[in-house]
């Protein structure tokens, strides 16, 4: 159960990083899960770390996670991204009154080495208009208006059942990090250029769509036009 006077951050057990962040060295990057979207209950979680290459994108994938989660039933669950000391709001993965938000991209502010805050990036670059719900929350669970982007794209339960009955990973939670602002020497990191928002969406949906139909080629997915 994590409460917050016992929550110790996302840090490497070695001395790997040495609490900064340094460009093209590896900076720890966490993602807990936790049922429901109230945290103040001190519910069980789950924690899953990686060790990115600080201002290189990349990518990590909770394997298995629907199966594991959500296959035989839905309920909620909800994750938040971490490193160092600071950690992201809250995003549903699970959200039974839509579906399964399965995509993420945090970034990672730094100044100077030292990890400022960690933003979500707009998640709705993966579906139309009418799949795009808002998707971010504080810790006692109360949706939040910020000024980044707070909204991301769902599958319904009964898709991702027909994905996951042909093999497919497509609803398996999967994070992406990039980075921005200076390492500890100074150096800008500059990552965050290759987020998905920065890009043509409709590009980003044509290459989602042909990976879906590669294990699912009868179906129309209308969202991703």
């Amino acid at each position: 159960r994590l409460t917050a006077s016992e929550w110790a951050g996302c840090i490497l057990q070695s001395d790997e990083d040495k609490g900064v962040v340094k460009r093209d060295k590896v900076t720890p990057v966490c993602l807990t899960i936790g049922r429901d979207g109230n945290w103040a209950r001190g519910e069980p979680y789950s924690r899953y770390s990686f060790k990115p290459v600080a201002d290189e994108y990349s990518r990590f994938t909770v394997q298995g996670s629907y199966k594991s989660m959500l296959s035989d039933s839905q309920e909620n669950f909800s994750v938040f991204a971490s490193s160092h000391k600071k950690l992201s709001f809250l995003r549903w993965y699970s959200d039974k009154e839509f579906g399964i938000f399965p995509r993420l991209t945090a970034i990672v502010d730094v100044r100077d080495g030292e990890v400022q805050g960690i933003a979500w990036d707009d998640a709705c670059v993966f579906c139309d208009a009418k799949r795009c719900q808002e998707n971010t929350y504080t810790f006692d669970g109360e949706q939040v208006s910020l000024a980044e982007p707070t909204k991301g794209c769902y599958y319904t339960k009964e898709e991702c059942d027909e994905i996951h009955s042909k093999g497919g990973d497509a609803c398996d939670l999967t994070l992406h990090v990039v980075w921005t602002g200076t390492d500890t020497n100074g150096n800008f990191l500059t990552s965050s250029n290759k987020r998905y928002s920065a890009f043509n969406p409709k590009q980003i949906r044509d290459q989602l769509s042909d990976a879906i139909n590669s294990i699912l080629p009868d179906v129309d997915w209308p969202w991703l036009k």
